[in-house]
């Protein structure tokens, strides 16, 4: 390769990692763009389904366009229903819990005061009891606003008028363009290169297309789960936990742990055995999901050792906070995936130039 071509080369490299650098620091772009992906690889099956379903009744080929707009009209059904059946009831009881969320507070703070009496004889050290007023606090101070403005903060990504047209648009030219748009991409680079490049976009699709669609149903069974054990064993505000259940579902590790939180200290407000019987329903959950639910829904989509996955939860979380830590897993994946790209990249470009030849752009 001449020094011309590879001088080209390199700077349409910085191109664009400085366009991707853009894209990441101006929070206005990059979030509709994040949710129109979501949104592209939930309903490209029901795009697809809608083509092959009008195919087979009618022999003749339905125009993706067409399809792309079926699949939005079955989503903003599907929602109108979550809407009705769901949302309601859960505002219902996210406001009935914020109302009494001081209450919740003060009894769950006298449990330490339970355990250690005579009867139990359980010694709790003052400087663990300390912590725990303390936290309690501050739990106090800020939990009425935060769970008053939980189901804002779940739809706040789409709050402004703005992004409310502007994400059906992007996902719409998404799921139309979407391969022509790589393709344009690629091409801009020398044909030695781009074998390689289709290559690594095409994992990184696989990648996150399965990890989004396995999510959102491991979620959707996790909360449903989690709703029905509540309520069968009358733990306050079933609702709100299995909605605690189905966001914290989306952190790896950590998440389920956090979720249970919650659900074993309103279970203590009505009983101490509640509490247990919460803990030990959270301990068969959280094993039914990790040995048969998880393996069956995905697979091995993402192959990283655990403590990768804390440390990479530490750094994301300290960096972006909660949206940093649910984002973590499908990051670290493509990362992982680049990673394997530029380690084995000589290997990539001896077997691009053994198909291409010398085929420059």
């Amino acid at each position: 390769m001449s020094v011309y071509k590879e001088s080209q080369f390199w700077l349409r490299i910085v191109v664009a990692v400085f366009a991707a650098g853009l894209f990441l620091s101006v929070h206005a772009v990059y979030w509709p763009v994040i949710i129109s992906l979501i949104l592209t690889f939930i309903l490209i099956p029901v795009r697809d389904g809608a083509m092959k379903l009008f195919t087979r009744l009618t022999h003749r080929h339905l125009p993706v366009d067409i399809a792309i707009l079926i699949s939005f009209v079955v989503f903003v059904i599907v929602m109108g229903g979550l809407t009705n059946v769901i949302l309601k009831p859960l505002v219902v009881q996210v406001n009935l819990l914020a109302a009494n969320f001081n209450n919740l507070v003060d009894q769950t703070a006298s449990i330490a005061v339970q355990l250690e009496n005579e009867q139990t004889q359980f010694y709790i050290p003052d400087q663990v009891k300390s912590v725990i007023n303390d936290t309690f606090t501050k739990i106090g101070n800020y939990g009425v606003d935060g769970i008053s403005n939980l189901v804002k903060s779940v739809f706040a990504i789409a709050g402004t008028v703005v992004e409310f047209f502007v994400v059906p648009i992007i996902t719409f030219y998404f799921m139309k363009d979407g391969k022509k748009m790589v393709q344009s991409f690629v091409s801009i680079y020398p044909g030695v290169y781009q074998i390689q490049l289709t290559g690594l976009f095409r994992e990184i699709q696989e990648v996150l297309s399965r990890y989004i669609r396995g999510q959102l149903l491991m979620s959707c069974i996790i909360a449903t789960l989690t709703f029905f054990g509540m309520w069968a064993l009358g733990v306050p505000y079933p609702m709100v936990i299995g909605l605690l259940a189905a966001i914290t579902e989306w952190i790896p590790i950590v998440g389920p742990i956090v979720g249970a939180v919650p659900a074993i200290l309103l279970g203590a407000t009505v009983d101490l055995a509640l509490a247990v019987k919460v803990l030990i329903f959270y301990i068969v959950i959280q094993q039914v999901d990790s040995h048969l639910i998880m393996p069956q829904v995905m697979g091995a989509i993402i192959s990283l050792h655990p403590v990768v996955i804390v440390l990479a939860l530490l750094v994301s979380g300290t960096l972006f906070g909660i949206a940093g830590m649910i984002l973590t897993v499908p990051a670290t994946a493509v990362l992982q995936i680049l990673c394997k790209h530029l380690w084995f990249y000589n290997s990539y470009k001896e077997k691009a130039l053994n198909t291409n030849g010398n085929n420059y752009n």
